[in-house]
């Protein structure tokens, strides 16, 4: 009888110690689920203030740049009826917006609001120079990393509206 009660109380020992280990295993699991949940969502602010960060670059370019301002001030006139260095530098321009916002995109930012993607488009398409670059060269930038369809659709919208 001494055996079966040793083996009973063994028995139990090891069931307690299983379910203590099992316990502290599930504590740590959960810890590390919040410290992934807190590192995904500090690589978000991240990614979010260094796309704004280039977005701003972006823009100051317009007012530091001499020959930029110059150009993008006749943007209106079209791309063939700027010098040939003008339509170069807004044809630069317009290709690191393009290539900016991809890359925006495939990395995810802002995915939930398409109406970002719809202002950022729109601002490179509000001119002659704009619809044209998107003609020669916009649209094929914006289908090269679209699988979806969805901002070529966007884009064209914006192109056809203008």
């Amino acid at each position: 009888m001494d055996t079966d009660l040793t083996v009973a109380i063994a028995q139990i020992i090891t069931g307690t110690a299983t379910l203590i280990v099992a316990l502290f295993l599930a504590a740590q699991i959960l810890l590390q689920r919040k410290a992934l949940d807190r590192a995904h969502t500090d690589a978000e602010r991240e990614l979010s203030l260094s796309s704004f960060a280039l977005v701003q670059d972006h823009f100051h370019l317009r007012i530091s740049s001499d020959a930029l301002r110059e150009a993008y001030d006749k943007r209106d006139e079209g791309l063939d009826k700027l010098s040939e260095s003008e339509a170069s530098i807004l044809r630069t321009y317009f290709y690191t917006a393009y290539a900016r916002i991809n890359t925006e995109y495939r990395l995810g930012r802002l995915s939930s609001r398409p109406d970002y993607y719809r202002r950022m488009y729109a601002g490179l398409m509000d001119s002659k120079s704009g619809l044209q670059y998107y003609e020669e060269r916009g649209r094929t930038l914006v289908v090269a990393y679209d699988s979806t369809g969805e901002r070529v659709s966007l884009t064209d919208e914006i192109y056809h509206s203008g």
